[in-house]
């Protein structure tokens, strides 16, 4: 239980330290999709839920995989 506790605080003093920007911070030029930079700004900012719905299928298929390929213990 103290383990868990002292994760806990590191997480949190972690997450409050981080400068978080937002979208009214950053450059209104860098949505570029043409450089590495600009494609993350796109994936996270207008594609964030069509993101979040690819990692849930891609979970899913890797879970599915896993539960095909080790088969009966009979």
């Amino acid at each position: 239980m103290i383990i868990a506790g002292l994760f806990l605080a590191v997480v949190l003093v972690s997450l409050y330290g981080t400068g978080w920007t937002t979208v009214e911070q950053l450059p209104q030029n860098i949505a570029d999709p043409s450089n590495i930079k600009g494609l993350g700004v796109l994936i996270f900012t207008d594609f964030v839920i069509p993101f979040e719905i690819l990692s849930v299928v891609l979970l899913s298929s890797l879970i599915g995989a896993i539960y095909l390929a080790k088969g009966d213990d009979n």
